[in-house]
């Protein structure tokens, strides 16, 4: 049985690029006490990505917070895409993140969504609003 080439290939109608080096959006989500951030950096390099997660580390507003869980995706030269993610223990947060870059069909990008916890246990919910602060991030960034 043969397959044709376009059996295999994804039509995506968008491919999201950053506008500028770095993008940040506070506070997106509060839900019981709970704060959202988002931060994104142009990055092109594995290197580029601990530079700027350190970086972001330096600002009291970042060092001070529960979780500052990220993902990445870079197109390699031959093409493959390099991807990868941190929890920073929020657990499955990295994934949640992974995925809304994935869905955006975004590459060049690491995504940081910063949680402030304020002592009420959001269960699940914490998972929405990571994925929900994605998505508010890049509906304000194709305006």
């Amino acid at each position: 049985m043969a397959f044709s080439d376009s059996q295999f290939s994804l039509d995506l109608w968008w491919d999201f690029t950053l506008s500028k080096q770095r993008v940040e959006y506070r506070d997106l989500i509060i839900d019981r006490k709970s704060k959202y951030t988002v931060v994104a950096f142009q990055v092109s390099s594995g290197e580029d990505i601990k530079t700027y997660f350190k970086e972001l580390k330096k600002e009291a507003y970042f060092r001070k917070a529960s979780h500052n869980s990220y993902a990445y995706r870079i197109t390699q030269e031959n093409g493959s895409i390099l991807e990868g993610k941190n929890d920073d223990g929020e657990q499955g947060a990295g994934m949640c993140i992974l995925r809304e870059l994935q869905r955006e069909n975004t590459t060049w990008t690491m995504l940081i969504v910063t949680r402030y916890f304020w002592g009420i246990q959001l269960h699940a919910d914490r998972f929405k609003n990571v994925i929900d602060a994605c998505k508010l991030f890049f509906e304000k960034e194709k305006k």
